[in-house]
């Protein structure tokens, strides 16, 4: 009986190999050629599945949202807790301490100023940023209402202001090379301003 293809494999196997090129050699070192030499594939299998270096890059950076995903799951289910402690976990993902993270980040940067020609593009790029958003005005939301920060603390601003910080610092990180410590400090202080702990 013959043996049925897993494409779904398949392509992910692609995208780990364009995470492996890019943590080794940068993103200029991902192209067609250099995916499938990575991956020990034929050169005609890649462009079965991608036509071109975008929509190959555009899979990555999907896979690479998933992976991240996943990691959070893990983070949460070891430690639990209420919806602060999943919006600490979420936005400290985003600070690129991991490698694929980081690199994900950086490839975020290479399509983000093309992204208004692209609704695909557009979609990845923001993929789940609503969700997150509206989970950082809730924390605040709520510890105001508890009473644990200043009377100007306002959760739409505020909340926003947490979750362009993450994003900001993750650039930092994956951009120009600041020390992860530095970023989830300056994240913590920011977070424990106006959102702190019960």
């Amino acid at each position: 009986m013959p043996r049925l293809v897993d494409h779904h494999e398949r392509k992910s196997a692609l995208a780990h190999a364009v995470w492996t090129l890019v943590a080794r050699n940068g993103l200029e070192a991902v192209s067609l050629r250099s995916v499938a030499a990575e991956a020990g594939v034929s050169m005609g299998r890649v462009q079965y599945y991608f036509a071109t270096k975008d929509e190959l890059l555009l899979h990555s950076l999907e896979y690479a949202h998933r992976q991240m995903e996943a990691r959070i799951s893990a983070r949460l289910a070891e430690a639990g807790g209420d919806e602060r402690e999943v919006l600490v976990t979420v936005l400290d993902e985003l600070l690129g301490e991991h490698p694929e993270a980081r690199d994900a980040i950086r490839v975020h940067a290479f399509f983000a100023a093309r992204a208004a020609d692209s609704e695909r593009m557009a979609a990845v790029l923001t993929d789940g940023d609503d969700e997150i958003l509206a989970l950082a005005i809730r924390v605040v939301a709520q510890a105001k209402a508890a009473g644990r920060v200043a009377p100007d603390v306002d959760p739409d601003r505020d909340g926003y202001a947490l979750w362009t910080l993450a994003r900001g610092l993750g650039n930092d990180v994956a951009l120009y090379g600041t020390p992860i410590d530095k970023a989830r400090q300056t994240l913590t202080h920011c977070v424990n301003r106006v959102a702190p702990a019960a």
